[in-house]
């Protein structure tokens, strides 16, 4: 990946992180795992784990798609990315291991 992307991806990051802090308590905490923007910067997917409830979290973040774009917006940039939110599933395989182990 070239730096441009990864820049991108950072400043992805910051705009969703403060909404991240209003997802619903049942979810617990939620963090950003990781942000690919594809080279073309078309699309920016950002991955999502959650200590508790997940799909509420990713249903939360959906809901929260009109204002996340437009927060991406006020950067100056010809393209703006479009944001895909996806399921870690790192995650995931980490709790089923862990499960297996203990």
């Amino acid at each position: 990946m070239s730096k441009r992307p990864k820049m991108l991806a950072s400043v992805v990051r910051e705009v969703i992180a403060p909404v991240l802090r209003e997802c619903p308590r049942a979810c617990g905490v939620v963090a950003i795992t990781e942000v690919e923007v594809s080279s073309d910067f078309s699309y920016a997917t950002v991955y999502v784990s959650s200590l508790h409830e997940l799909d509420l979290a990713m249903a939360f973040l959906e809901e929260r798609l009109p204002q996340l774009k437009r927060a991406l917006g006020q950067i100056r940039r010809r393209r703006i990315p479009e944001l895909r939110f996806r399921k870690d599933p790192r995650a995931e395989r980490g709790a089923r291991l862990d499960a297996l182990l203990g």
